[in-house]
């Protein structure tokens, strides 16, 4: 059995005796585990040659990772989390239980984020592509398309009817996904007080779940969306819907004046460098006395800087020129633009098990989704995206709000 120092050695780790590549594996569990007494849960590392390598104290569900060859450590070494995610994507490591192996590293990894970042060289290399995926107008067209544009055919696949791509809202344990994604709607609504006599604005409209609740309500309303799936999708949803329309244009197009201007989940993908560009015009677009609802995920404050320094998977593969705010950032922002963020509604256990179902559905309906075009690579990406989501969610280093905005 090889000794790691007393100073990086993981309590509790037994390693097997002539292990093969063991400075390789020191280096490696150095980095992603945390020190003495400090591991979480219970973890089983079957190498590459067989052998098994055993972290924490024993429990009734251990995570598990196998090792299929060595490319799964250095990709871990070269590139931190996102070399993770690709060795999973490649097929270089498996896990009877993805979410909890990335529950274990959620609770574990987060203890020392400094020292999972890959190389300073690698880095920046993922950095200056992230910023590459800037959110001008032809390049918001372009990374809502990568990810949108995946058809129409595909997410019906596994979204519930509505075809809502946002956090549900669930009253009870048993209650139909269906069921809490319109309550999403109607709670928006209630939060920025919608009234028929409205004239309504949602910017980033999907494929019409909540325009089809806004024609509920007797609203006139527009929603406008850079995705042509989605637009032709809710422009066909809505056509016998007198008063409602959905539009292909950006945000920074639009010239109308609203009672209500509405978005779920869409600042998300504005970028950091538009935030101030959003707020302007979303002033704009209210009249006087006007009041906004938004719904956003959010990133938790001491883990801020970190994120928006160092881009993450979602960043690299699902959401090309996304960036997650704080809630701090938020009410800075409506400040400098003449507006107040005047209530926040919290619900990040509800896109937990959002997330939960949608993943349920995806992986039952493979064989329905394969043939749309998608490979095994796409399965792992798209599996590896929503439990990485979910354990976010669910340890609070992310959330979701509803948020009101008020016309200064």
């Amino acid at each position: 059995m090889f000794v790691m120092s007393e100073i990086d050695r993981p309590l509790l780790l037994r390693l097997p005796e002539h292990c093969e590549k063991q400075s390789l594996l020191e280096k490696f569990l150095s980095t992603v585990l945390p020190d003495q007494r400090s591991i979480l849960g219970h973890l089983q590392i079957r190498l590459p040659g067989g052998q098994h390598v055993v972290v924490g104290a024993p429990c009734d569900h251990p995570a598990r990772i196998t090792l299929n060859n060595w490319r799964a450590v250095t990709r871990v070494l070269s590139r931190g989390p996102l070399g993770f995610a690709e060795g999973f994507m490649a097929g270089d490591w498996d896990t009877d239980s993805l979410q909890s192996l990335l529950d274990f590293l959620g609770d574990n990894v987060a203890a020392r984020p400094h020292k999972l970042r890959g190389s300073a060289w690698q880095r920046l290399l993922d950095v200056m592509k992230h910023r590459l995926n800037r959110n001008s107008k032809r390049g918001s067209r372009r990374n809502i398309a990568y990810h949108y544009d995946l058809g129409n055919e595909f997410y019906k696949q596994w979204l519930d009817p509505s075809m809502s791509y946002s956090a549900a809202l669930f009253e009870s344990t048993d209650e139909a996904l269906e069921v809490a994604q319109r309550r999403k709607y109607e709670h928006l609504c209630e939060l920025t007080d919608v009234n028929s006599g409205h004239d309504v604005l949602e910017i980033g409209c999907g494929w019409g779940g909540l325009l089809e609740v806004l024609a509920d309500e007797g609203c006139s309303a527009k929603g406008i969306s850079i995705s042509k799936e989605q637009v032709d999708y809710a422009a066909q949803r809505l056509f016998d819907r007198p008063g409602v329309t959905s539009m292909l244009q950006d945000y920074r197009d639009e010239t109308g004046s609203y009672d209500r201007v509405l978005s779920i989940e869409m600042f998300e993908a504005v970028g950091m460098e538009y935030w101030d560009t959003f707020a302007a015009n979303l002033n704009r677009l209210l009249a006087p006395g006007g009041v906004a609802g938004m719904q956003v995920i959010t990133m938790d404050e001491p883990g801020f800087n970190s994120y928006s320094r160092n881009p993450d998977f979602i960043q690299r593969y699902i959401f090309p020129g996304g960036m997650l705010p704080t809630v701090t950032h938020l009410h800075e922002l409506m400040d400098r633009h003449g507006m107040k963020l005047t209530q926040v509604f919290r619900f990040g256990d509800d896109y937990a098990r959002t997330l939960n179902i949608w993943r349920e559905r995806f992986n039952r309906q493979w064989d329905e989704i394969r043939p749309l075009g998608f490979d095994e690579r796409f399965r792992r990406m798209w599996n590896y995206y929503l439990c990485y989501c979910i354990t976010g969610f669910q340890r609070g280093i992310t959330d979701v709000v509803q948020i009101r905005i008020e016309k200064a």
